[in-house]
């Protein structure tokens, strides 16, 4: 009788935790703050689909304190990642790209400053209109980040 009450205990328990988990992880989206596309102004989809075409399918998000939708997606691998605001203007982007892909001037400032680096990871902002690079960079045991600007100049060099 004791083992027999011992086991009904340890499965009651096993699943009152298994309950809470999967309750967990079924909230886990509403607290990130993933939406539904049919959620989504028509004005915002339309931005996407216009400006990327070949994109599907499209994770849509709402941020509430910066009252504005982010559409994260991947087109050939690549991801890509923007902030749409509520009329359907881009706010920013992020896309992963090439090691190619940086201007000329922050390839040759990468090779004359770090040589042995490698380009690790590659992505291309747009902030407000402005536009920018970054290269995760490894080498030699150390890691940089660079930030550049359109032109290839460098603005900053983050350990």
């Amino acid at each position: 009788q004791g083992v027999f009450h011992q086991f009904i205990i340890f499965f009651a328990m096993k699943k009152t935790f298994a309950t809470l988990a999967v309750a967990l992880f079924a909230t886990a989206g509403v607290f990130a703050g993933n939406i539904k596309e049919s959620s989504v102004p028509a004005v915002v989809k339309s931005y996407v689909l216009k400006s990327y075409p070949r994109v599907s399918p499209v994770e849509w998000n709402y941020e509430e304190k910066g009252n504005y939708y982010n559409a994260e997606f991947k087109i050939d691998g690549a991801n890509y990642s923007l902030d749409i605001s509520p009329e359907g203007t881009l706010i920013n982007s992020t896309n992963e790209i090439a090691a190619v892909q940086l201007p000329a001037a922050a390839n040759a400032y990468i090779a004359k400053q770090f040589p042995g680096f490698q380009v690790k990871e590659a992505r291309k902002l747009v902030r407000r209109g402005s536009t920018y690079y970054e290269a995760d960079i490894h080498g030699q045991n150390s890691n940089q980040m660079l930030t550049f600007s359109e032109s290839g100049k460098l603005l900053d060099k983050k350990l």
